[in-house]
């Protein structure tokens, strides 16, 4: 597209009083004007930043071929136009047949004419032929590689070359001589104007004026890379071309008035310009469009089916375009059309939207269709266009809308499309609650984080079985967190209320209102047993209607140590083997640990489970020390970190 989309979408309640009434049931519009008109599809309309209108006809001519439409030229009653890569002239007599007259594949081939004599310059080959009707008459080569046109001025023919930017003349029998050198690498383009010659060039793009007398300067720098346009509408220079990038190639239109410069546009690249009917044309390569540029900007005149507009050329007050990729021929004539259409670019409502109203601003006959779909691009999956007055009854996250204009006086000047979302409840990913002494998330007000938690202990924790969160930390002696992930799919925001219950039906408020990500509780209080909470999100801070999400998880209070049901002692040679049997009514045993009155005040080894794995609420143990021992001390802890401790004489 020549500009980007502008696209806007407002809340309703930042358009003024009028809007008011609407905002009780769709929050937003999708405004379609000025900038944003660009960015449509145009098939008979003109497109201008200010309005939408009935076009011109355009003939589109059945002839097609690969490459690019390079040149374009009327010699006597036939059309002649060129197409590069292909590296063929195509002949279009007068009642539309066409026959090619060269072929000379892998050239950039350029047209001009000398008389009633066609001239055909090829690059790289450095060849020109001269050809009558259909046939090749003659040939030369050319003094350079690459020739890009051919023109006379004073009565001379003169062509224009490259890599080494010079003009050469033909003077006697087939000889050339060199009648001006640029300090660019390529003369491109070409214009008399008040018996002077002007020359566009490459690389650098400057513009040269040579008077009749071969008397040559630089008139203007537009600080282009490529000249490909070059007209004068009354007495302002125009000029197209491309812009020096380090990426992606930039177009680029400026007008040149008394010592003054006008920037016209800058964009998408621009492959050629021509002046028609005192009007600068110019054609793009990415969506294959024709626009008619002014000092304050542009209309699209013409959107092909081709990405690339190539050529372009004025006969007998008509514009011929050539196109690219394929390479075809169209004449946008004179003639204004009855009706024209218009599609506007696909918008996305989303998943849980609700569609309401299209209203138009315009004058005329309009009549308006709709058709959505439930993916962005639009394919046979899409519904039909359907007529549409007012309310759209589309379910589809994803519409287009179409404007038909039924008379040359209708014009469209903006559509706006209201649109709601169907509030969405919140979504709560988790909810944990995270093992005695470990917190996470926001601390409540006057909470005390003890410390991080080490590496290790987390790899340990997690081997446990519990849920350690990356930013976990130590938290006091009694306190439990409550931890969650939620998150809304219409991005509102969200506030948290948490209840407690010992039995899951009557449950006790603790915290309404909560905005982090965890809370905590100091279970010191509470007695053994297993307890439940409640963790409901809301988005009624963003929604007049608002939907709530809950879910419920449960954890075990245990304050109480196992205990040693039983521990006996046998000798064995000169060991003496301690076994027994431990014991939680809540909590899985995780660990038992024997010291001796040697070790103990250094560590704690490891007693072996009779399954080989602490890991339930009976476990049988045993371990073996020197009969030297006199006593010791085991210690036993389960799950919830209680632990108990008795001492032993062996």
């Amino acid at each position: 597209m020549m500009v980007p989309l502008v696209v806007r979408v407002l809340p309703l309640w930042k358009l003024g009083d009028k809007m008011l009434l609407f905002v009780l049931s769709f929050a937003y519009l999708w405004i379609y004007e000025g900038d944003s008109l660009f960015n449509g599809l145009s098939e008979g309309t003109v497109i201008t930043r200010d309005s939408v209108f009935v076009g011109n006809e355009i003939e589109e001519f059945s002839w097609e071929s690969s490459g690019f439409v390079s040149d374009i030229v009327r010699v006597g009653d036939d059309i002649y136009f060129s197409v590069s890569d292909a590296g063929i002239i195509v002949r279009m007599r007068d009642d539309g047949k066409t026959d090619t007259v060269l072929t000379r594949e892998g050239n950039l081939v350029s047209l001009g004419k000398k008389g009633n004599v066609l001239l055909a310059g090829l690059s790289p080959a450095g060849k020109l032929f001269f050809i009558k009707d259909s046939k090749i008459v003659d040939s030369l080569d050319a003094p350079s590689d690459n020739v890009y046109c051919m023109f006379e001025f004073a009565g001379l023919f003169l062509i224009g070359t490259g890599p080494e930017g010079k003009v050469y003349k033909l003077a006697g029998d087939k000889e050339f001589e060199e009648y001006f050198k640029t300090q660019a690498a390529s003369v491109t383009r070409w214009l008399v104007k008040d018996k002077n010659l002007f020359l566009g060039t490459s690389n650098p793009g400057l513009i040269y004026r040579i008077d009749k007398n071969n008397e040559g300067k630089i008139y203007y720098d537009p600080g282009f890379e490529e000249v490909n346009g070059l007209g004068y509408c009354g007495d302002t220079l125009c000029i197209s071309g491309l812009l020096p990038g380090q990426g992606e190639s930039v177009g680029g239109i400026k007008f040149y008035l008394k010592n003054r410069e006008y920037e016209v546009y800058m964009g998408t690249p621009i492959l050629c310009g021509e002046v028609a009917n005192l009007k600068f044309y110019a054609g793009e390569s990415e969506d294959g469009q024709l626009g008619e540029f002014h000092r304050s900007g542009f209309n699209i005149v013409a959107d092909l089916d081709e990405p690339k507009v190539t050529a372009l050329q004025e006969i007998d007050n008509d514009i011929w375009i050539g196109s690219g990729y394929p390479a075809k021929v169209y004449k946008l004539t004179g003639k204004r059309l009855k009706e024209g259409e218009y599609i506007s670019s696909v918008f996305k409502g989303g998943v849980s939207v609700i569609w309401g109203n299209l209203d138009y601003e315009g004058k005329g006959d309009i009549d308006f269709f709709i058709r959505g779909g439930k993916k962005e691009e639009v394919d046979s999956s899409w519904s039909k266009w359907e007529s549409i007055d007012k309310h759209i009854e589309l379910e589809e996250p994803f519409i287009q809308w179409k404007a038909v204009l039924k008379q040359d006086k209708a014009y469209l000047k903006g559509v706006r499309v209201s649109y709601g979302k169907q509030n969405s409840p919140p979504s709560i990913r988790e909810i944990k609650v995270l093992p005695p002494k470990i917190g996470a998330g926001k601390m409540d007000e006057g909470s005390t984080i003890m410390g991080p938690i080490p590496p290790e202990d987390k790899e340990r924790l997690r081997s446990m079985g519990f849920y350690i969160p990356e930013d976990a930390y130590v938290i006091g002696e009694g306190l439990r967190c409550i931890y969650w992930q939620a998150d809304d799919p219409d991005n509102d925001q969200l506030v948290f209320d948490v209840y407690v219950s010992r039995d899951s039906k009557s449950w006790d408020e603790m915290e309404l209102g909560l905005s982090g990500n965890s809370y905590f509780i100091n279970t010191s209080a509470y007695p053994d047993g297993y307890y439940y909470i409640k963790l409901i999100a809301r988005d009624d801070l963003d929604q007049p209607n608002s939907l709530k999400t809950e879910k419920k998880v449960s954890f075990l209070v245990d304050h109480t140590p196992p205990t040693f049901k039983e521990i006996e002692k046998k000798s064995i040679r000169d060991s003496v083997l301690v076994s027994g049997t431990v014991t939680d009514e809540l909590s899985s045993i995780i660990s038992v640990m024997y010291s001796t009155a040697e070790t103990q005040k250094t560590l704690w080894k490891r007693a072996r489970a009779e399954d080989e794995l602490f890991d339930e609420k009976e476990e049988k143990f045993s371990f073996k020390v020197d009969k030297k021992e006199k006593y010791g001390a085991i210690r036993v802890v389960d799950r919830n970190d209680n632990s108990r401790v008795v001492r032993i004489e062996f």
